[in-house]
């Protein structure tokens, strides 16, 4: 259905504009305005027509590959299994595929789509089975939908079943914090912390490469206690301006852990300009911080 729709930038924005403005309470700003915050780049990044290349890297199956690439040596969990959708495939087959994998330490997500994470390790069957079933529901449909974010629009449906993480062994059954680096080509803007995303999401932003707290208010609380410098800082710095090199933007976000540091996924327009930063001066600074990186390479 979704390949009828009209196509192109005007009628990318006319799909994704209600949500803009019922979340900021004005039309989006051109981001060459002195009045464009970051969420206004992010919107116009949303519609307009996205490369092959950006598509795979949006691909959770192909992404890893394509990090791993750009930064050798970068650790990535293990695919082990990889489910494509047909048009009439059913709960039936979805879970005669994942059925090996219940009760040990996997995770189960779409390649297509932002969330719908599932940690078949749960020793809580009945959850899984429900999990399940939310799943096959999230990952049949085009994730374009949601927030008409243009990137996932022509991307097949699938679920992959990656290897849990070492910290997933624990019986934790969620992910590690994320370490989320703000990127323009190269150049490492600040970083994002996320811890608990499942239970008790807590964030908080720091400065590149100092690792000094930035006291903003924001969507979550912060962490208690607030997290300390990673041995793997550096190396996380190194690894998310390496993994930028060839976008005018992207979110890399990236697992410390003891054995080393781990790719999540690219993330290109980040909360599809739904959760503004509260600090306006901030979103304005963080539009021209990336916008003068951009200027410069012209």
């Amino acid at each position: 259905m979704w390949h009828c729709l009209p196509r192109g930038v005007f009628a990318n924005g006319l799909l994704a504009v209600h949500a803009f403005i019922q979340r900021h309470g004005r039309l989006p700003l051109n981001p060459a305005s002195p009045q464009a915050t970051f969420e206004d780049y992010v919107f116009h990044r949303m519609i307009r027509p996205w490369t092959p290349f950006e598509e795979t890297c949006v691909d959770k199956e192909h992404a890893k590959g394509i990090a791993q690439s750009l930064s050798p040596g970068l650790r990535a969990s293990k695919t082990h299994s990889v489910f494509a959708f047909a048009p009439k495939t059913t709960l039936e087959q979805v879970g005669k595929f994942l059925y090996p994998f219940i009760g040990k330490n996997f995770v189960a997500k779409p390649t297509h789509s932002s969330g719908g994470v599932v940690f078949l390790g749960n020793p809580e069957l009945k959850a899984v089975v429900q999990q399940i079933a939310e799943l096959f529901k999230f990952a049949r449909q085009n994730y374009f939908f949601q927030e008409f974010e243009v990137q996932y629009l022509n991307l097949p449906p699938k679920i992959i079943v990656e290897e849990g993480l070492p910290s997933l062994q624990t019986g934790a059954y969620q992910p590690p914090p994320d370490f989320r680096f703000y990127t323009s080509r190269g150049k490492v803007l600040f970083c994002q912390y996320d811890e608990g995303r499942f239970v008790d999401h807590r964030q908080a932003l720091f400065t590149v490469p100092e690792h000094e707290h930035i006291p903003i208010a924001d969507i979550y609380s912060l962490p208690e206690p607030m997290p300390e410098k990673s041995a793997h800082w550096n190396e996380m710095l190194k690894i998310a301006s390496d993994l930028s090199k060839p976008f005018d933007f992207v979110r890399v976000d990236l697992y410390d852990l003891p054995d080393g540091v781990y790719f999540s996924e690219f993330t290109f327009t980040p909360n599809a300009t739904l959760f503004p930063y509260k600090d306006q001066a901030f979103s304005h600074k963080l539009l021209k911080d990336v916008l003068t990186i951009l200027n410069s390479q012209l």
